[in-house]
């Protein structure tokens, strides 16, 4: 397939760095795409890649949903794009418009019934149940006195939906969990309406499968292991591994909802009962730079999917296989790794020899690549690492918490945001869309 131009909804995330990095420094030489990127941030990280050919300011996606889609109209409108590419939380907004834009531009997204399935983590745990697929014991509850008396500690207080653990609490106590409610009631999340789960802590080492699917058929997919911890859960170091039952149920979970597009699931796999606990699911591409690195990209299957290429079905057993092959790919974020190491309590010092190691390539970092600075394929990639590390080393505790809050604000979706978003009417993008056949 020849290039095509893509415009990506926003370059702040790490799943909007690798895909720039699977798009083009890893992309096979006639796929190296023309990309441009929106963002309302002018220092987002994806600006400074060489293979983003402009960043274009736009309206924030969940603080201001309807100018964000009348923005958007115009450059689908402009002809100048092949796909659109949304990488972060612009799924959810995009996916109650997907029908509107598919005659006007490639774009690979569920109905709004699915998506509102995976996205909404206590919707989620009741797909998982319907379908007999293995997650902790979890419980969906609506007020203070539910909250309460559902309550077995430890556990984990999740609310419908949040983005990098911003929404997740471990209480261990019921001092804990009374200052959770606290500020849930704050916020008018135990009305009786909202719902949150109450889940139990699962049991095993902390995963994540990646996969597309084309209307419900598996296309592609990978999983790998974390090897470390950071900020919200997240996995900064991994390891590609295979859990053939994994996909297998991510191949069920694709099919029920006829899903379009890309999704990540987390989970935990126990290897001596070889068996995953699904904690929460994330419908959209992730970071997929482990995956590129052992031949699946996930990015430009993604693209072939906008695009309406009929790809071939992967079964579960030929994903094992695939994985097999490449298992033990090891990878890592260092920027992520430092921030969450400062987030913790770390000192200059500290901060120091983590650098030094990961340029020696030592310990955490031996036989791993960065999967965010590629400096031999994408020189522009180093200015994050630099502006970061020049934070930390100033302000280790304040640089980190600095960077985790205004890094979530920008791409986040908390219950207010979701709140926001239904209640755009149709009109905020088809005022602005002319009817159009359907792409053919």
């Amino acid at each position: 397939m020849t290039p095509q131009r893509v415009l990506m909804t926003e370059g702040t995330s790490l799943s909007a760095r690798q895909t720039l990095t699977a798009l083009g420094a890893l992309a096979s030489p006639d796929r190296q795409h023309v990309i441009d990127v929106m963002d309302p941030n002018p220092l987002c990280q994806g600006r400074f890649s060489r293979f983003t050919r402009r960043w274009i300011r736009c309206p924030h996606y969940a603080k201001e949903p309807e100018k964000f889609l009348a923005f958007l109209a115009e450059k689908v409108l402009s002809g100048r794009y092949d796909v659109l590419l949304p990488t972060h939380e612009q799924v959810y907004l995009l996916s109650r418009f997907h029908h509107l834009l598919r005659p006007h531009i490639g774009i690979a997204l569920p109905d709004f019934h699915s998506m509102d399935r995976m996205q909404n983590k206590a919707l989620f745990m009741r797909l998982l149940k319907d379908l007999g697929i293995p997650h902790p014991e979890s419980v969906p509850v609506r007020t203070r006195d539910e909250l309460e008396r559902e309550a077995r500690y430890p556990c984990y207080v999740k609310l419908g939906h949040s983005t990098a653990g911003s929404g997740v609490f471990l209480v261990e106590n019921s001092d804990e969990l009374a200052d959770v409610a606290d500020r849930m009631e704050s916020d008018g999340l135990l009305d009786g309406h909202c719902e949150t789960v109450l889940q139990q802590p699962a049991k095993g080492v902390q995963s994540t499968v990646q996969a597309v699917f084309q209307h419900g058929r598996l296309v592609d997919a990978h999983l790998f292991e974390a090897r470390r911890l950071g900020v919200g859960g997240m996995s900064p170091a991994r390891v590609s591994a295979n859990h053939p039952v994994v996909f297998e149920h991510v191949a069920a979970m694709g099919e029920a909802l006829r899903w379009h597009g890309a999704t990540f699931i987390d989970y935990f796999y126990d290897h001596d009962r070889q068996r995953p606990e699904y904690i929460e699911a994330n419908p959209r591409i992730g970071e997929t730079v482990n995956a590129t690195l052992c031949g699946t990209n996930l990015a430009e299957r993604l693209i072939d999917v906008s695009l309406d290429v009929d790809c071939p079905t992967m079964s579960p057993q030929d994903c094992a296989t695939k994985a097999e092959a490449s298992a033990g790919r090891r990878t890592q974020s260092f920027y992520m790794i430092a921030i969450s190491d400062a987030y913790e309590g770390a000192t200059r010092g500290q901060l120091w020899r983590a650098l030094r190691n990961w340029r020696g390539g030592r310990e955490l970092y031996q036989n791993s690549a960065d999967e965010l600075s590629r400096l031999g394929e994408d020189p522009w990639s180093s200015l994050p690492v630099v502006w970061i590390m020049a934070q930390l080393l100033a302000s280790p505790w304040g640089g980190s918490h600095r960077l985790v809050r205004q890094t979530i604000e920008n791409y986040s979706l908390p219950e207010s945001a979701v709140e926001r978003m239904l209640r755009v009417p149709m009109s905020a993008l088809s005022d602005h869309l002319p009817a159009r056949a359907d792409r053919v």
